[in-house]
């Protein structure tokens, strides 16, 4: 019923849209993989989907070089099992605002990207099984208060015009859910980014505000840079957070339900376009990070290898092998059999 009253309602809706600038748009992402668990030293296979999604954009023209901008993107899983966050089915579940674009940038009001989500040039993976594999490491992924690398809800976002290369980003995501009498723990962020011949750079800054007991600041600083030109690609990242959050389950001994970890990551990616094919390769390092100053053998080292291959240019074939290797005071604390989790994957993807 609900799928028909969808149906329904576009069908209504197509007088008014073939009046608008109006653009459907979607990939669907789909694979075979398989995955080794560290924590249990078993595996496991399956079809899986790697972030399918489909949405709605356009624009007006309303005159003196202004436009009104909008977009709704909803996440789904083409395997047909559901799931949770941008696969829950829950409409504009992922990237969806209304705003402004013109001479001075673009002004918009939603559910937008973060700075750091958009600062992740050592990123170009599908994370087969999204077990545990999130390539690169640092990709929101700390092991306490993790945050950032997504969206900001309620969020207002400035993105600058490029200037001289320059470019700029300046955002704030508002917490309405902070019950009374609690200190909001709304986000914010600015990037700062350069372009010139194939030549990239970037820093970006996302806060959080009003973490544990005392209402402190969580943060996620984040400097890459990179060549993109000629068929090369490379990239490397540099990544230091300051997170707040529950360790005593941590198997560190500890005792503190707030407290400050600090953790430093870093990763380097290469790719090259060969015809059709597209090698490519990143290396990561999580380096042992500190629990209220005081450092614990939780270091991770990953290795990512794959290959795309372009059956068109909507249409791509591709494989990819990730491994993590845990320390030994990791493996320690989560109790894991092994010391390395793996997966190999194979997917398809077609853009429309």
């Amino acid at each position: 019923m609900k799928k028909l009253k969808l149906v329904a309602a576009l069908l209504a809706a197509a007088p008014m849209l073939s009046h608008a600038d109006v653009t459907l748009y979607g990939s669907i992402r789909t694979g075979v993989d398989w995955f080794k668990d560290a924590h249990t030293n078993q595996s496991s296979m399956g079809v899986d989907d790697y972030s399918s999604r489909i949405g709605f954009k356009g624009n007006e023209d309303l005159g003196n070089g202004l436009k009104a901008i909008w977009q709704v993107e909803n996440g789904l899983d083409a395997t047909g099992k559901g799931g949770t966050g941008s696969a829950s089915g829950t409409f504009a579940n992922r990237t969806s605002f209304v705003g402004l674009e013109g001479d001075f940038g673009k002004v918009r009001l939603g559910y937008l990207d973060d700075v750091s989500s958009e600062t992740e040039a050592t990123d170009i993976w599908y994370d087969a099984r999204r077990s545990g594999l999130t390539f690169p490491l640092y990709e929101g992924n700390d092991l306490i208060g993790a945050f950032g690398d997504g969206r900001l809800k309620n969020s207002i976002r400035y993105d600058s015009p490029t200037l001289a290369g320059f470019s700029g980003i300046l955002q704030y995501g508002f917490d309405e859910a902070a019950p009374a009498g609690k200190p909001k723990a709304g986000q914010w962020g600015a990037r700062l980014a350069y372009t010139n011949s194939g030549f990239f750079g970037a820093y970006a800054y996302q806060a959080k505000l009003n973490q544990g007991v005392n209402n402190k600041t969580a943060s996620i600083n984040r400097i890459e840079g990179g060549y993109d030109a000629n068929n090369l690609y490379l990239a490397a990242t540099y990544n230091w957070n300051k997170s707040y959050g529950d360790a005593t389950g941590l198997g560190i001994g500890s005792t503190d339900t707030s407290a400050e970890l600090k953790s430093q990551t870093w990763a380097v990616t290469a790719a090259y376009d060969i015809g059709a094919f597209k090698p490519k390769l990143t290396y990561s390092q999580y380096k042992n990070p500190k629990v209220d100053g005081q450092t614990v053998d939780w270091g991770r080292k990953q290795l990512a290898v794959g290959v795309d291959y372009s059956l068109s240019k909507r249409t791509l074939l591709g494989a990819e092998y990730g491994q993590i290797k845990n320390n030994h005071g990791f493996q320690v604390a989560n109790n894991d059999q092994g010391d390395k989790s793996s997966s190999f994957g194979v997917y398809l993807k077609h853009n429309f």
